[in-house]
């Protein structure tokens, strides 16, 4: 397996720290303890997965990070890949790095990106609990999907905005199906991999990445810091479960 590491791509263009919680990986930078490399793993298998659905196909990869899973996605046999985030800084690096004539990297909010042509797959991982809209851009993929298109989505379940000031939502399992399904999406797989860092886990994260680690003020006057201190003690750690969704575009009309 390749290296990668959590970053902290844009620390000093926001005030808000994601407190060690990955949000983005950059390969060839990483530390080897089993926290670190058990998340890793997790986000390497979502691309292993997509990489089944993406042979002689049209690929988009939409809030794709560093650009690692989209050069997985071509050598597993994409004809195209576009890959899509946000992070001006983080497209940069994807260009430098992975960008081929087969993969196209754009710099784009996930919510207003548009496309002349029909994409074959969409991976979107780790994105609508950042989104304003979930809907809206579920909406927007459906229509930029080929007839019998595949969407491979993920999404951390349960309460995580505790843990990651940039999740605006919260998901169980049935409420994922339900925003497919009403969008126009039929499920043909999933599975849950489970994350749970205990607090061991955590203080190391805090020292590998001392960055993301949250300050004592933050910590004790902020609600947010309350509920990390609960997990933390009471729980033992953070519990965030990802559910992989793999859905079929339906191209019966969507119930609005």
């Amino acid at each position: 397996m390749s290296n990668f590491v959590i970053p902290s791509l844009e620390a000093s263009k926001s005030p808000a720290s994601t407190w060690g919680i990955v949000e983005r990986l950059v390969p060839n930078q990483m530390a080897n303890d089993p926290a670190s490399l058990r998340m890793i793993e997790i986000h390497f298998r979502r691309y292993e997965t997509a990489s089944h659905y993406v042979k002689g196909k049209k690929v988009l990869d939409i809030a794709c990070g560093a650009g690692y899973g989209s050069q997985m996605l071509h050598l597993a046999g994409a004809t195209t890949v576009v890959g899509v985030d946000v992070s001006s800084q983080t497209i940069e690096y994807a260009k430098q790095n992975y960008q081929t004539p087969s993969i196209e990297f754009i710099c784009a909010d996930a919510e207003e990106f548009e496309w002349s042509e029909r994409f074959d797959v969409v991976a979107s991982f780790e994105t609508i609990e950042h989104l304003n809209h979930p809907s809206k851009f579920l909406k927007r993929i459906h229509n930029i999907l080929a007839p019998d298109g595949i969407l491979l989505l993920s999404v951390p379940l349960g309460e995580t905005r505790h843990m990651d000031p940039y999740h605006l939502h919260a998901f169980t399992q049935e409420q994922v199906f339900a925003l497919l399904e009403k969008i126009g999406f039929s499920v043909d797989y999933y599975r849950c991999d489970q994350c749970f860092l205990t607090r061991g886990d955590l203080l190391r994260l805090g020292k590998l990445y001392p960055e993301t680690a949250p300050s004592i003020r933050e910590l004790l006057f902020s609600r947010r810091g309350w509920q990390v201190i609960h997990d933390f003690i009471l729980r033992g750690g953070f519990d965030i479960p990802q559910l992989l969704v793999t859905a079929r575009k339906s191209n019966s009309s969507m119930v609005e």
